[in-house]
């Protein structure tokens, strides 16, 4: 059985040629002049890589279903992060965040989403935030939002380990969160 990677690959075969590099951390460029990628898919790192070449998905429905199937996910984290992945930047985070952060929800669900959800993760522990006080309350603060500079390298039922740019190891705690806790997709929506 392929990865979920690989079936991407396969689906972005597609693609157009003129886009097999697009944004550098997510489809890796040429190495050198003599070993150029043979192919545009050979560069596709994540599901962010597929989604983010043009013309590919470009309808929500179509990009959820490619997410929960190809990583297999629930439904409800497919569409989730096909929302993020278009919506504006939420009241209170700098376009540069908002961005590593869905950039790091696609890497999260591309490699560690199916032990999440096996270890018993919910949407909440996941993509938890304060509906008014998105940026700032920790406490209510799902593991996506800690990604922006930090990479997941271990999960269990307890919570993740997790590594800074720096190199230093911290863990991430799973917890009971505030009542006010809506999942990070619901910021896009107006109800």
């Amino acid at each position: 059985m392929s990865s979920p990677l690989e079936t991407l690959r396969v689906l972005s075969r597609s693609a157009r040629p003129q886009y097999e590099i697009n944004e550098t951390n997510e489809i890796t460029p040429p190495r050198n002049e003599e070993s150029p990628l043979s192919r545009p898919d050979e560069g596709l790192n994540s599901l962010n890589s597929f989604l983010s070449l043009p013309g590919c998905a470009d309808e929500p429905d179509e990009r959820a279903a490619i997410i929960e199937y190809g990583a297999n996910v629930p439904r409800r984290w497919a569409e989730g992060f096909a929302a993020l992945s278009s919506m504006p930047a939420p009241t209170g985070f700098s376009p540069g965040r908002w961005f590593r952060i869905v950039d790091a929800a696609g890497t999260f669900l591309d490699r560690w989403a199916s032990e999440a959800i096996r270890c018993g993760w919910s949407d909440l522990d996941v993509f938890g935030c304060d509906r008014d006080r998105p940026d700032a309350r920790f406490d209510a603060m799902g593991l996506v939002l800690l990604l922006d500079r930090m990479e997941v390298v271990g999960i269990d039922p307890e919570g993740a380990d997790l590594v800074t740019e720096t190199g230093t190891r911290q863990r991430y705690r799973r917890r009971p969160l505030p009542a006010n806790t809506v999942s990070l997709w619901a910021l896009g929506r107006d109800d």
